[in-house]
């Protein structure tokens, strides 16, 4: 079981380690940049900044490569979902809409209720909510 659930976490997020790994080693880099110009070292700010931009680079095709992990599973769906119904039609206007718009507006409308339930529970569960108070005394 903890295996499995360490492939599904790895196939969420497969690049995570090495863009976290990338910012830290980035941010590491400039407060030493920042040191050597507080020390006036032009050498070694100009090493620095060399790294700095091997670093930098690596850190955005680590981006890249992660976002478009992320972004082939809803290229598949979408294949998928047309074979079968490559267009919806909104039976009230009688319109027929392409399955990308509609997966696309169901993609937004899913992370839009996510964040609006995120923010209604976040405003319950604040001290001084009545929500809040009814739990806490029970």
């Amino acid at each position: 079981m903890k295996k499995l659930s360490e492939l599904v976490k790895f196939l969420k997020d497969p690049h995570t380690k090495k863009v976290q790994h990338y910012k830290e080693r980035y941010q590491e880099l400039d407060e030493l940049s920042g040191v050597a110009v507080d020390i006036g070292d032009a050498e070694a700010y100009k090493s620095l900044q060399a790294e700095m931009r091997e670093v930098f680079f690596d850190y955005l095709t680590a981006v890249v490569v992660d976002s478009i992990y992320r972004l082939v599973p809803h290229v598949l769906i979408i294949c998928l979902i047309s074979l079968k119904w490559p267009t919806v039609t909104i039976p009230t206007v009688n319109w027929q809409v392409n399955i990308f718009g509609v997966y696309l507006a169901t993609y937004f409308l899913f992370y839009l209720g996510k964040w609006l339930v995120k923010l209604i529970r976040s405003k319950l569960n604040r001290p001084g909510s009545i929500w809040f108070e009814s739990i806490r005394s029970n």
